[in-house]
């Protein structure tokens, strides 16, 4: 890229508009389970995907219904993404219909994480590869 059109400071910018579509991607990746595959045939590994993008929407929706209790501490509180996946999974392996709404979004708000503005932690990054289930074995 030339210096010129592209500074630094411009290119902090993009970066800092990118890092929520990161985070996002992070979400689907090991919240959901998008690591590991159920088959290795590419259209069936596609949807999966597009049915973990659609659970992840899902959860995303249920949390932004939930309450967050603010509680007087440094920080302010946000949404569990990884405990709301768990919860919200379980009630659609259940498949149960007797919990009702209100109560799932009370068991989500039980779970928060601190929100730390400016955080800065050393990234550890290791390169994964799918791994797939072969106890389907013909």
């Amino acid at each position: 890229l030339d210096r010129k059109n592209y500074p630094l400071k411009r290119i902090k910018e993009l970066y800092h508009l990118r890092w929520g579509i990161e985070t996002s991607f992070k979400k689907l990746k090991y919240s959901l389970g998008s690591v590991q595959f159920h088959s290795k045939q590419d259209k069936f590994i596609e949807m999966e995907i597009y049915a973990h993008m659609i659970m992840f929407n899902a959860i995303s929706q249920i949390d932004a219904q939930a309450y967050i209790p603010q509680k007087h501490c440094k920080y302010q509180s946000a949404i569990n993404f990884k405990q709301s996946c768990l919860i919200i999974q379980s009630m659609y392996l259940a498949s149960s219909l007797t919990q009702d709404f209100e109560r799932i979004l009370i068991q989500i708000s039980h779970y928060t994480i601190p929100i730390r503005p400016g955080r800065k932690d050393k990234r550890n990054i290791k390169p994964k590869s799918a791994v797939y289930y072969l106890y389907r074995v013909a």
